[in-house]
């Protein structure tokens, strides 16, 4: 029985070549674009999942507060409360802190100096091997960073440095001065991990040299703190234990310098899609919970979509069936039987269907891994549960899609149907037309949600930062300095700036677009609020203010000539309005508090130091001799031959230091990359979503086409034109797209209403989006359908009147 199915379908395949085609090819695409939406969300929600105690590990959150107001939200938390968590609560079962640093990593070998600048190091304990899942595939996880000037190297630093050489016993050297043994090999850690590193420091080097202060400190927060917890704790019921802990042992403290410290529980795994703090551990990679979020709902459109596609062509070809079901059912054909042999053509177009399906995935994998900016592994396709899906997304789709239009199909009654009365149900065209609306509605939504995407981008990109970041070229500073850095730095910058090119060059501490994590409290001597302000710290020198263009609102810049700069600041104009001075004239001359006591000699206008993602944050600048970042003005298009002619100089005074360098607008626009690549992913979907429906809508149109075959005849020996029959015949499904339009424009506006509520600096969605979108989409259904009806209005009417 199952084989004559199968070749009943077949042969209805041949027959209806077209159409099969068309549902093939619909179902495809749509699968296709599901399975790779689906394993991008589920790479995305990995992250941290291959460690095996993850549902037991949280990160402490620190939370600063002055004046009953919050000053920040941060990833890193002070030293003390690693300890203070483990020795005071039971269900604590670890902790370990990672402390991130950067520097330049040396080895002194056989060949010669092998140096490089190096971002991913930590300094931790050996804890970290017991919390987390890192392997080490050479040297004992217990003792490896037990003592100070220890490092363990993952294999990739390993393979860097020492080739085929074994790397243990080795020494290596930390920004020239500190030399470390490294004692075990890790593995590589998994893409996966929002942690990452290469070089592990031991933290008993961090204890000596800040005579413990790195064990005990309250106010010193750059330790990205976990805990283990033991399983089944409660993490509410802990965090209300460790609150009232906190409240009698840090409240002297707190009302000493009239503020407040919340320290929460954060769980492992919501870490990488729904943390947004200060200082998260790779922020260029963090990802967005609800982008993902979006994305599933358009991989689930673009598949409701495709199944739409095949009932709405299945159930309007049902009439063409009717005959075929009258003779089987005279001939004896039971109602089941009927159904079975229609879904076995749903189960076979499926089939097809879905092994087209996965190789275009395959195919298309290497592309959506660059277009997503995310290497998702291609193993992926190898594992269980990619398979699994592939299967509930077939079976869901023959049976979902089929079921409808095989009780349609089999309900024909012989007496009628053969008498060639086949009734057209209200209920099935009113369903058929709601599942049009239904693709167009989806199809709507998308398209304003990609031009408000990429409205708000392009928004983001041109506002005026309040700096000039243009044509700057930055050399990130020598990493290994001693007592003749500032003699070197003078006479480097004195040769750089006689370099054709080089318009003008300054040193600092930060440059826009890079976190400031130098923070402390700041407080007037006289006047102003109460309490401290937590503010962040730039250092920079006297050509900081005028390489990057910022305006002094009142008062001075540093200068050379002012011995006492090192004993001013510069306050931003955020900064000055929370410590409450009503005009920049008026902060000028006045003195803070920022550990030391410093004269306010300027106050510049605000700036974004972070991208428009971010407000504009409170910051401090001071006089300092800093050796972080040396940024280049260029003049000219020719910045190899000025990168090439500064190497000289750079090589005569910062020898053994390698040159490191980036053009600041990239820089800084590398904030908007993960949104830019979401909304090409957002856009190239709605773009297949789009067609995917059309297919279908121009599969319907071609079948309603021929059924009224003779009608077009009859119309046209009665004198209508053929742009009467074209625009007669389109209007139907112009009136629903129509109607689609008015149920998808507020849907829209609510979405990105609330998505744009997530940007301090967010654009007003402009009403012609809603109208332009509405009428492409008016424009592509009339083409698909145009096509048909144009092709039918022009034929013979003494052809189409032989019709049957």
């Amino acid at each position: 029985m199952i084989i004559n199915y199968l070749k009943t379908a077949l042969r209805n395949f041949q027959k209806h070549k077209s159409f099969t085609f068309l549902n093939v090819l619909g179902l495809a695409l749509g699968t296709a674009a599901s399975l790779l939406i689906l394993q991008y969300v589920k790479y995305e929600r990995s992250f941290d999942t291959f460690n095996t105690k993850a549902q037991d590990i949280y990160r402490i959150q620190y939370n600063s507060y002055s004046n009953g107001k919050q000053n920040f939200e941060c990833a890193a938390a002070v030293p003390a409360v690693g300890p203070a968590l483990k020795n005071n609560f039971p269900e604590v079962k670890r902790f370990t802190r990672l402390y991130p640093v950067s520097g330049i990593v040396s080895y002194e070998g056989p060949t010669g100096l092998i140096a490089f600048r190096e971002e991913k190091m930590q300094i931790t304990d050996t804890s970290v091997f017991e919390v987390f899942d890192f392997k080490l595939v050479k040297g004992d996880p217990k003792t490896a960073l037990k003592g100070p000037d220890k490092v363990v190297i993952s294999e990739k630093a390993a393979k860097k440095y020492f080739g085929n050489v074994d790397p243990i016993g080795k020494i290596i050297g930390w920004d020239g001065q500190r030399k470390y043994e490294v004692t075990a090999i890790h593995q590589d850690v998994p893409s996966n991990s929002h942690i990452k590193f290469d070089f592990l420091f031991s933290y008993e080097t961090l204890n000596r040299d800040t005579k413990n202060q790195s064990e005990t400190n309250w106010g010193w927060y750059d330790f990205n703190t976990y805990v283990l917890l033991e399983p089944g704790t409660d993490a509410a019921a802990l965090q209300l234990k460790w609150n009232e802990y906190l409240e009698k042992t840090r409240a002297e403290d707190w009302k000493k310098y009239n503020f407040k410290q919340a320290f929460l529980l954060q769980p492992l795994l919501s870490i990488h899609l729904y943390s947004k703090l200060l200082q998260e551990s790779n922020p260029e990679e963090q990802g967005d919970g609800k982008s993902i979020y979006a994305l599933t709902l358009i991989a689930f459109f673009i598949l409701i979509i495709a199944w739409v596609n095949y009932i709405n062509l299945a159930t309007a070809k049902s009439f063409d069936r009717a005959n075929e079901v009258g003779v089987r059912k005279v001939m004896g054909a039971q109602k089941g039987q009927l159904i079975y042999q229609f879904l076995s053509e749903s189960f076979l177009v499926n089939l097809l269907a879905t092994s087209l399906a996965i190789l275009i995935v395959r195919l298309a994998w290497p592309a959506f891994s660059a277009l997503s900016g995310r290497e998702v592994p291609l193993s992926f396709m190898m594992q269980t549960d990619f398979w699994t899906l592939v299967g509930l997304l077939f079976a869901g789709g023959a049976v979902l899609s089929g079921f409808y239009p095989a009780i349609i199909l089999s309900s024909f009654k012989p007496v009628s149907v053969l008498k060639g009365k086949v009734m057209r149900t209200a209920q099935g065209n009113v369903l058929r037309k709601s599942l049009v609306v239904f693709q167009f509605v989806s199809s709507i939504v998308l398209i304003i949600g990609s031009i408000v995407v990429y409205q708000q981008l392009n928004f983001m990109n041109k506002q005026d930062l309040g700096i000039d970041i243009n044509k700057t070229l930055v050399i990130k500073g020598p990493g290994a300095v001693d007592s003749l850095y500032n003699k070197n730095f003078e006479s480097f910058k004195t040769e750089a700036l006689r370099i054709s090119g080089v318009k003008n060059m300054t040193a600092s501490s930060n440059v826009p677009g890079d976190e400031i994590f130098w923070t402390r409290g700041i407080k007037r001597l006289s006047g102003g609020p109460e309490s401290r302000y937590t503010t962040y710290i730039a250092g920079i020198d006297e050509d900081y203010v005028s390489s990057y263009d910022l305006k002094i609102l009142a008062g001075r810049n540093f200068s050379k000539d002012f011995k006492s700069d090192r004993k001013a600041i510069i306050l931003n104009q955020s900064l000055m309005k929370q410590l409450e001075f009503k005009t920049p004239q008026e902060a000028i001359g006045q003195k803070v508090n920022l550990g030391d006591t410093l004269e306010i000699i300027g106050i510049l206008e605000d700036y974004h130091q972070m991208s428009l993602k971010n407000s504009v944050t409170p910051i401090a600048f001071r006089s300092v001799n800093t050796s972080s970042f040396y940024s280049f003005k260029i003049e000219g298009d020719n910045h190899k031959a000025v990168l090439a002619a500064i190497e000289g100089p750079w090589k005569t005074f910062f020898p053994g230091n390698p040159i490191d360098y980036f053009f600041l607008d990239q820089f800084f626009n590398r904030q908007y990359k993960s949104d830019i690549q979401f909304a090409n992913v957002f856009t190239i979907f709605t773009g297949l979503a789009i067609f995917v429906a059309c297919m279908g809508l121009f599969g319907l149109a071609s079948f309603m086409t021929i059924q009224r075959t003779k009608e077009i005849g009859v119309r046209k020996v009665l004198g209508s034109s053929v742009t009467g029959i074209v625009i007669l015949l389109s209007r139907g499904f112009v009136q629903l797209v129509l109607v689609a339009n008015l149920i998808a424009w507020p849907l829209a506006w609510w979405v990105m209403d609330r998505w744009l509520g997530t940007f301090p600096y967010r654009i007003d969605i402009n009403p012609f989006v809603f109208v332009g979108a509405g009428l492409a989409v008016v424009v592509i259904a009339f083409l698909s359908v145009g096509f048909q009806t144009l092709k039918s209005a022009r034929v013979n009417p003494a052809q189409t009147l032989k019709y049957e």
